[in-house]
């Protein structure tokens, strides 16, 4: 009886699935992040973008059939580094950072 029930929880877990994010464009003041499903390819619509930069901070959801959007990001200096979290359920949440110039 322990075994079948060891085995009716591992049948009920989700398995999350992992992103693939890309930035198209860093340069001219411009970020655009772009996010599909690492296996398929598939656009990421729905998904979350949020960026921080130094003073600000700004945040896009996708549209369902959308895999990137472009943020303007403000650099007084020759280049910002700028964090940038990638999140939608079902998947793990991806960050990294990206330098972007001016």
């Amino acid at each position: 009886m322990g075994i079948l029930m060891q085995f009716v929880g591992t049948a009920e877990r989700m398995v999350l699935k992992d992103m693939k994010v890309t930035f198209p464009k860093s340069s001219g003041g411009y970020l655009t992040v772009k996010a599909v499903d690492a296996q398929s390819g598939e656009a990421l619509g729905g998904a979350t973008i949020v960026v921080k930069y130094p003073g600000g901070l700004k945040a896009h959801t996708l549209g369902e059939s959308s895999d990137q959007y472009t943020f303007r990001i403000p650099v007084s200096d020759t280049v910002v580094i700028v964090t940038v979290r990638v999140t939608k359920n079902n998947y793990i949440p991806w960050e990294g950072e990206v330098a972007v110039s001016k």
